[in-house]
Order: structure tokens, then sequence, then C-alpha cells
């Protein structure tokens, strides 16, 4: 079994959250597949992986393994994305709110990073720096991102609006050091997309996962009608049969 590789990652900030490689950002966003829709052994070719789900796709033990001796599962084989085919990946987004205390956005945001930095470097994949933080740790998530980096991803929750969203989108430009950035928006909702035309936006819609889902739950039913199922009946053994 393969583990994250004990080493040291180059960093120039006082956390020593590790810094991505500027050479291996984004270029174009490969047609995207979630992480945990289709099976580990999926060949990806072709694909952007993005880890725009709920935690548990990648932590499958959940948040008690973080008192435990264990590691959550992405972590634990993170050779799974870069042998997979995909070219490209968008950070794993490990959650976080404006409630958690600054040490727990810190370590997620740290581990989100260090991944990143194996990717490119074990892999050779091409990353998408993802900035859907909550915005009381948006500076501590703009560290290791080197200057110049123009490849970016979100994800648009219901509970969002859009001033958030051009908020992000700001501060990527700030960092890009020019308004010629590439930025990815994954949601489902008119008026961001309306948005993301005006602004020059990839807009990723989320409808296209949910109609997979209906074409795989399709040729589900379709593959049960041609299982037959024989009754069969008991057969009555009397007593006298028995002796």
């Amino acid at each position: 079994m393969t583990i994250v590789p004990d080493c040291v990652l180059a960093s120039s900030n006082d956390e020593g959250i590790p810094d991505l490689d500027l050479s291996r950002q984004g270029d174009v966003l490969d047609y995207p597949r979630q992480w945990g829709s289709v099976a580990r052994s999926t060949d990806m070719v072709g694909r952007t992986i993005s880890f725009y789900v709920d935690d548990g796709r990648f932590n499958g033990l959940g948040v008690a393994i973080e008192h435990g001796s264990h590691f959550w599962k992405l972590w634990e084989r993170p050779e799974k994305v870069w042998t997979s085919g995909a070219p490209s990946f968008i950070e794993v987004n490990f959650s976080t709110s404006n409630a958690q205390p600054y040490a727990v956005a810190l370590h997620q945001i740290y581990k989100k990073r260090h991944l990143s930095r194996l990717f490119q470097d074990l892999g050779g994949m091409r990353c998408w720096v993802d900035m859907n933080v909550a915005e009381r740790w948006e500076d501590l998530n703009l560290l290791g991102i080197p200057r110049g980096w123009t490849a970016y991803a979100t994800h648009y929750h219901r509970y969002y609006d859009l001033d958030l969203l051009s908020h992000q989108v700001d501060l990527a430009r700030e960092v890009a050091a020019t308004d010629l950035i590439k930025f990815a928006v994954f949601a489902h909702n008119k008026e961001v997309e309306r948005f993301c035309q005006r602004e020059g936006l990839i807009y990723c819609g989320e409808d296209w996962s949910a109609r997979d889902m209906a074409k795989k739950k399709k040729a589900l039913v379709a593959s049960e009608k041609k299982i037959k199922i024989e009754e069969i009946t008991p057969k009555i053994i009397g007593l006298a049969a028995w002796l």
C-alpha cells in the first residue's frame, strides 16, 4: 500500500504550506469528472478530476479518524489520482467553515496543497487551484499559490451570492496579476451561468452529473428487466415418505 511520502516540500510562507509548481498549472479544463462518481479503476484519460463532492467520497472513515490511528483514504492512497490517467485536477476541497478554529482550517488547507504538489511532482498533473473556502480563511487559502497563477475553480453553493463569487474571482486576479485568468465555476444556477458569460468564466453545470446518474439508473432498470426470476413451488413430502 502506498502512503503519502514522509517528505518536506518547498514553502515560501511561515505556515509551511507547500508551494505549487507554477509550470504545472491548468491550461484547458478537460471534461470534468467527480471523484467517487465512478469506480476508482475507471480510466480517466482526458478528464479533469473534481473533488467538489461530499468529504465522505475521499474520507471514508469520517471525522472520527482525526483522533485515531488511521489516515483518511485519499491520503492513504494518493497514487489512485495520478495513476487514473487524468491529465489535470482541481484541488481536493476539504471542508472549511467560519466557525472552525485556526488550527483546523490550517490543517485542511495544508492537506489540500500538500496533495496538489504531490499530484504535480509524482503524477505530472496540471492543477486548478480551489477557491471554495470559508471567507474567514480566504487569505490562508492563498498561501502556496505562486504569483502569476492563472487557473482557478470554485463550487457555488445554494447559500452563496454573486458578490461572494465575484470576490473570489477578484482574489484570483490579484494573485495572477492579470485579469486574463481561467476560472471554472461548478454550479446549477442560471444567474451564475449568466454571470460567467459576462465575466469570461468557465461555467460547469452540475446537471451533467444528474444526467449521468439518470442514465445509469435507466441502464440498471433495463438490465433488471432481462433477469428472469422463476418461482419455486415447495414440494410437500408426507411423513410416510420419510419412513
